[in-house]
C-alpha cells in the first residue's frame, strides 16, 4: 500500500517512474519513483480543483487533468503556469489519456461518449519552418507553453 490518500480515483505513471493520483474533490498528488511525495498540483501552480477525476501524464511530462465539477481539462507542465485545454463543450469529464501524437481523449460520462481533441504544447520559440508543428507563422515568439486550440475531431 502506497500513502494514504482522501478517496483517490484514477492514477497514471509518470516518466521519471512516479506516478499521479487524482483524490475525489479534493486534490492531485505527484509521486517520486521512491513512492515518497513529490507535491500537490494545488500546492505547486495555486490552482483550485473542483473535483479532480481522470488523470494522464503526456510524452513532456505535462500532467493533465479532467475536472468533473468544473467541467474543464487543464494541462500542468513541469515548468510554467497551467493552461486551460477545454473549457467548454464537456458535461462530466471524467476519464482521460493521451497519445503520442497529440491526441487527447476525453471520457464524457455526462453525454455518455468519448471526445478526442488535438492538443499541441509550442515550444519556446518560433520555428523557421511552417511545416513545423504547432507553426504559426503570425505568432511572435513568447516564453512559457502555448497551445494551437482544440478542435474536436
Amino acid at each position: 500500500m502506497i500513502g494514504t490518500y482522501s478517496g483517490p480515483r484514477y492514477v497514471s505513471p509518470v516518466p521519471s517512474g512516479g506516478f499521479v493520483v487524482t483524490e475525489e474533490c479534493g486534490d492531485v498528488k505527484v509521486f517520486m519513483s521512491s513512492r515518497k511525495l513529490l507535491c500537490s498540483l494545488s500546492s505547486k501552480y495555486g490552482h483550485q480543483f473542483g473535483n479532480p477525476a481522470g488523470v494522464c501524464v503526456d510524452m513532456e511530462g505535462s500532467i493533465l487533468v479532467a475536472d468533473e465539477q468544473h467541467r474543464t481539462v487543464h494541462l500542468f507542465p513541469e515548468h510554467g503556469d497551467p493552461v486551460c485545454l477545454v473549457s467548454t463543450g464537456l458535461r462530466k469529464p471524467a476519464g482521460i489519456a493521451c497519445s503520442s501524437f497529440g491526441h487527447l481523449f476525453v471520457a464524457d460520462t455526462g453525454e455518455n461518449c468519448v471526445k478526442v481533441f488535438k492538443y499541441c504544447v509550442r515550444p519556446l520559440y518560433r520555428p523557421t519552418n511552417a511545416a513545423a508543428p504547432c507553426a504559426d507563422p503570425n505568432q511572435k515568439p513568447r516564453r512559457g507553453v502555448g497551445l494551437v486550440p482544440l478542435q474536436p475531431r
